[in-house]
């Protein structure tokens, strides 16, 4: 039968290890919107001046792939 002592560290080595690893290398976040977000707001822009709703609906959704997109590769880097 295990201790007392080592029932408790086996349940507290796991999360000051996790809480370890999550600030040992922290950074100020970067809260900059970037492109991608005047990019998908000028493009909402030009998506409202269609003139159906279908069209006003297809280039919305173009707008977010594009959005998606922009955010993909400003993460990945490619």
């Amino acid at each position: 039968m295990p201790s007392f002592v080592s029932r408790r560290l086996s349940w507290l080595v796991p999360v000051l290890a996790v809480l370890l690893f999550v600030f040992s290398d922290a950074k100020p976040a970067l809260a900059d919107d970037g492109p991608c977000f005047q990019n998908l707001r000028r493009c909402y822009f030009n998506a409202a001046a269609k003139s159906s709703f279908w069209e006003i609906w297809a280039a919305g959704l173009d707008c977010e792939l594009e959005l998606v997109d922009c955010v993909r590769k400003h993460i990945i880097g490619r």
